[in-house]
């Protein structure tokens, strides 16, 4: 082949390389943009990120700029590197700040226009273009807060109940003792000039840490917070320590049995019963909080708790145990409840009306039924031989649940019962008092029903 050819299909395979990639980069596929279909801004401001996307030649910039009541604002501009081999490809912008103190920015609706291009060569070089326009709220008013007056005196490990009233939120609202949030419930319809009223049940822990500061919050969709301390005293208290000693037959018997059951190792019977009460034990507990994360938003129970009827008190709530074993501490825990004995397979009812959140073996509970009763009051039966009921069944005051047992980690037949608020136990002697439950709780509750409009 002459030279002349060798030229001819060489000036032929470029242009044929030439309209391809002209023809490739005057691709008409616009990119895809996503992002938020809103946005509330509140006092603290917000941020997003969207996300870009193209099939075709790749990205070649971004854009957002916010359009509101004194003009517009650009905030962000981003420009992607490539080249002619460029192809398809996916980004996550930074993120995108909204900041109305820096913008001046007043309350009202504005507007988010997100913009995007790739590289093609149409429009004039330009390429196509995508565009977003999110709608944007801004409110910078916080909620209100208001309260009943009186001080509340409330007792480490106890509970109490806080009614109050709570304007523009629409968020969430409640009590926070430190890092722990008990959610507030409403208990009317309608609102008055103090705003929506509200009642929240709240526990200090037993190991919650100091200071012991009880504050009412309130939140709105856009973040803004409102939040007061609230008239309640913490009133401290101590708990006993209880020594444990723990029998070979104990060990050898129901702990080797107990560990068998769950699946441990279970020759040497020291071990398994550290396992048990210290793994296990935690792993219930968070079974047990997760199983009643949800509560119903109106109260289910009504008056005080039923104790079991004709019961010994055989252990008392948040003792601090220490087991030991031949003249040595084996392993430690507290004990959040009561123990009750009365006699072999007794009869177990409802200590008040709820519904059954859960029923079946619970590792160191043994046989075990969880009652909700509402606005996060729970209920805990366990060790029992027999059970009566099912998840999801409703039942009232002094219904039959099953029969007292040893199952689980009991040495004896008898019922573990427990009270919680929102995951929180708390001494259920507050709760079998009639005086304390209307004064502390349930005149609380009634009143602010009554209250409402």
């Amino acid at each position: 082949m002459t030279a002349r050819l060798w030229m001819i299909l060489f000036v032929a395979l470029a242009g044929l390389a030439g309209a391809a990639l002209g023809l490739r980069q005057c691709e008409g596929g616009a990119p895809l943009l996503r992002g938020p279909q809103e946005i509330v801004v509140g006092r603290s401001g917000t941020t997003l990120v969207v996300s870009a996307e193209d099939a075709g030649t790749g990205l070649r910039g971004l854009q957002a700029s916010l359009f509101h009541a004194e003009g517009e604002a650009l905030l962000y501009t981003e420009d992607f590197r490539g080249d002619l081999l460029s192809g398809p490809e996916r980004r996550e912008s930074e993120p995108i700040a909204i900041d109305p103190e820096a913008l001046s920015l007043r309350e009202g609706s504005a507007q988010l226009r997100v913009s995007v291009r790739d590289r093609s060569w149409r429009n004039g070089f330009r390429g196509n273009e995508t565009v977003l326009e999110i709608p944007v709220s801004i409110d910078l008013t916080p909620p209100q807060l208001t309260t009943e007056p009186g001080l509340e005196y409330v007792q480490r490990g106890g509970a109490g109940a806080l009614r109050y009233w709570v304007r523009n939120a629409g968020g969430r609202d409640g009590v926070q003792i430190g890092e722990r949030f008990f959610p507030g419930e409403s208990v009317g319809d309608q609102s008055d000039r103090r705003g929506s009223p509200r009642i929240a049940l709240f526990a200090i822990g037993v190991d919650a840490e100091a200071p012991l500061i009880v504050r009412l919050v309130a939140e709105d969709r856009a973040g803004n917070r409102a939040s007061r301390e609230a008239p309640v005293r913490v009133r401290e208290r101590e708990f006993p320590k209880t020594p444990i000693i723990l029998s070979a037959h104990f060990l050898n018997g129901k702990v080797h049995e107990l560990a068998e059951q769950l699946g441990l190792p279970s020759e040497d019977s020291v071990a398994a019963f550290r396992d048990i009460n210290t793994r296990v034990r935690a792993e219930n507990e968070a079974a047990i909080r997760e199983r009643l994360s949800e509560s119903s938003p109106k109260a289910l129970f009504k008056g005080a708790f039923q104790q079991l009827a004709n019961s010994q008190v055989t252990s008392r709530f948040a003792e601090r145990r220490s087991y030991r074993y031949e003249g040595e501490e084996i392993s430690q825990a507290t004990h959040f409840g009561y123990d009750l004995a009365s006699f072999s397979q007794a009869p177990i009812g409802a200590g008040n009306a709820g519904r059954v959140v859960f029923a079946g073996e619970l590792g160191i509970y043994g046989l075990c039924v969880l009652l909700d009763h509402g606005l996060g009051l729970a209920s805990l039966y366990g060790h029992l031989s027999s059970l009566e009921v099912s998840a999801g069944d409703e039942v009232q005051r002094g219904q039959l649940l099953g029969a007292s047992g040893a199952t689980g980690l009991a040495g004896g037949d008898h019922l573990h019962f427990a009270l919680l608020v929102r995951g929180v136990y708390v001494d259920p002697l507050e709760w079998w008092d009639p005086k304390w439950v209307r004064e502390h709780v349930g005149g609380r509750i009634e009143n602010a029903a009554a209250a409402a409009p």
